[in-house]
């Protein structure tokens, strides 16, 4: 329902399925199947907005002391709807098809912005690019908004081909369809090069790492291995700002002392300086984009981008920058919720967070303070240090390994156990290597080995802008008041992982059987307990062998046994010596693990 969308993407013929997606429900628009014998299609044109002298102007007023969104591209004002954009056949089945085309002449990608979507019964939307390698949709009823708005992130090329697929029994008078602004995108676009007839040399680099620097690392490189759940917890964001500019940024999906299994809510931690405005209004959220998984499959440059895009957020919380000086800066920091639960093959996790204010200055090898990233909009980074400073609001780290960039603010930053610290919010470069400099092209890049991190510790009771609760983190992060400093991360659907924020998860939680049977074929009962005694009652399919964990909210574990050859049966767990509150019974049997939250007040 409403606004998840994942556009199935599709490359025809021999170049298979792309992975590359939005989410939605797939297949195939019906143009490709029945080849139906069409007039010219009308063409809607709108100008392409001019990119060179956005650069320049860009280049003019670029200022390290400024904090503002990082810009991807422009909005090109359009006027595309249905029925008037289009042309309508009627099927033999009584089914129609009706199909239009947006074009921008010279626009390496297109992400189109609908400010009237309400798609009734029976009617399916599906866009592609001009040679039919790409294919997003299909959107249906299910992706409708009470917002009525609606965005779909890049297609390749200077043209879009818009098909609805409309069933005998649908009622044309209900489709509301209008698309007024096209994102031109040209920074972030690296993963289009795979839908490309031709590939320009000056638009997207398939070979290297797009528009940052040549020293940045693809996050599934080694140095990265061990925070494997801080990886799959950061996202890249993409959002229509006013003045028809697209600003990308990065984030991290954060966890709550709330969540539990079946009230499972997603967070996105991000700067404040994302969203220029510093409006507290979700109608700026409307059309955020969200990427997942925006990354190399591997370490080198040769397998391609792959990610799936979820649309629309509220906002939560966030601070108000007075001004875009770095130096007036306090509090940097913006949470929103995202609108629709994340698909379970996502594989996304919600980070755990350490909200001290004491942090070893320097950790021993291999643990390291690490932030996963996607600078200059690229596809996503790993970079680390080994030390770290302590100044006052922020975390400060002269980066090692890697480096961030514009498009990186927001990013999170892992303390050497994998815990959320903090989020993104300023940077310079310090004693940045000439060669690094540069881009794959040759091109000059603002990365930078020095950056700032507003503190978790700071933005936990904020109170520079008052004492409201969306000016501040606690009351969203532990609406359950445990006052814990330390939460660990689950899986977005709120099972539990293994150890801590994340760190050294060699088995993570995967969707198989052996999820699906821990998931639906174990029970924990009574719940809540008033003697600390629950039973564990189970059925499976073959026998399995089970170890049971026992944590508490701050991830200690407080008990275990482990049963061999289990089927159908139950099992008594005697906690009573336990405190009230809140724990986790882990079931973990070949690799998975998967939690069951039970409550204990006697």
């Amino acid at each position: 329902m409403k606004k998840i969308l994942f556009s199935a993407v599709f490359a025809l013929s021999s170049m298979g399925i792309i992975a590359n997606a939005q989410i939605s429900q797939g297949g195939l628009p019906w143009s490709m199947v029945n080849k139906p014998e069409f007039n010219e299609l009308p063409v809607s044109r709108s100008v392409n907005p001019d990119w060179s002298a956005y650069l320049a102007v860009e280049a003019e007023t670029n200022n390290t002391t400024q904090a503002r969104p990082y810009i991807g591209g422009l909005i090109a004002n359009a006027d595309f709807g249905f029925p008037q954009s289009g042309q309508l056949q009627v099927l033999p089945n009584g089914s129609k098809i009706w199909s239009g085309v947006i074009t921008i002449d010279g626009a390496p990608s297109m992400g189109l912005l609908f400010n009237q979507f309400n798609l009734p019964k029976g009617v399916k939307l599906f866009l592609s690019n001009e040679n039919g390698k790409q294919i997003a949709g299909a959107f249906d009823a299910g992706n409708n908004d009470a917002s009525g708005k609606f965005a779909v992130d890049v297609i390749q090329g200077g043209k879009v081909f818009v098909e609805l697929n409309i069933a005998p029994d649908a009622i044309l008078n209900d489709i509301q369809l209008h698309v007024d602004g096209v994102m031109v995108l040209h920074r972030g676009i690296e993963h289009l090069s795979a839908f490309m007839d031709v590939q320009p040399f000056d638009q997207i680099d398939n070979q290297f790492n797009g528009s940052s620097s040549v020293c940045m690392i693809n996050a599934i490189c080694p140095i990265g291995t061990d925070y494997l759940n801080s990886r799959k917890a950061t996202v890249q964001t993409i959002l229509p700002l006013s003045g028809g500019y697209v600003g990308l940024c990065s984030g991290t999906l954060v966890n709550n002392t709330g969540n539990a299994a079946g009230n499972c809510k997603a967070y996105i931690l991000s700067a404040s300086h994302c969203e220029g405005s510093m409006t507290l209004n979700n109608a700026a959220f409307n059309q955020l984009m969200i990427r997942f998984n925006f990354e190399r499959t591997n370490c080198s440059n040769t397998a391609p981008t792959n990610g799936v895009t979820l649309t629309g957020a509220n906002l939560i919380a966030r601070s108000n920058l007075i001004s875009q000086n770095v130096n007036d800066i306090d509090g940097d920091f913006m949470l929103y919720q995202l609108r629709q639960a994340i698909p379970v093959s996502v594989g996304a996790v919600l980070s755990g967070w350490n909200r001290g204010n004491s942090l070893p200055g320097t950790l021993s090898s291999p643990k390291k303070y690490i932030t996963f990233h996607h600078p200059n909009g690229d596809n996503k980074k790993v970079s680390a240090s080994q030390s770290i400073y302590s100044d006052n609001s922020v975390w400060s780290l002269l980066l090692t390994e890697g480096y961030s960039a514009p498009g990186s603010s927001g990013s999170g930053l892992f303390d050497g156990d994998g815990y959320l610290i903090g989020d993104l919010s300023t940077g310079g470069a310090y004693q940045m290597p000439a060669s690094c400099r540069l881009n794959a092209a040759g091109e000059a890049t603002d990365a930078g080995d020095f950056a700032n991190y507003q503190k978790l510790w700071h933005a936990w009771e904020y109170s520079t802008d008052g004492t409201a609760t969306n000016r501040r983190l606690k009351p969203w992060l532990d609406p359950a008041n445990t006052g814990v400093t330390k939460l660990n991360s689950v899986t977005a659907q709120c099972a539990t992982l293994t150890t801590g924020g994340g760190t050294l998860d060699d088995n993570p939680v995967t969707v198989n059987e052996v999820t699906a049977t821990l998931q639906d074929q174990v029970s924990v009962f009574p719940n809540p307990s008033s003697t600390g005694v629950v039973l564990v009652k189970y059925n499976f399919k073959t026998s399995m062998d089970v170890k049971l964990e026992v944590v508490d909210v701050t991830g200690r574990k407080v008990w275990e046994t482990k049963f061999n050859n289990l089927k159908s049966g139950s099992q008594q767990i005697d906690l009573s010596n336990m405190n009230n509150g809140i724990y986790v019974i882990k079931f973990i049997a070949e690799g998975v693990a998967v939690g069951k939250k039970i409550i204990i007040n006697k």
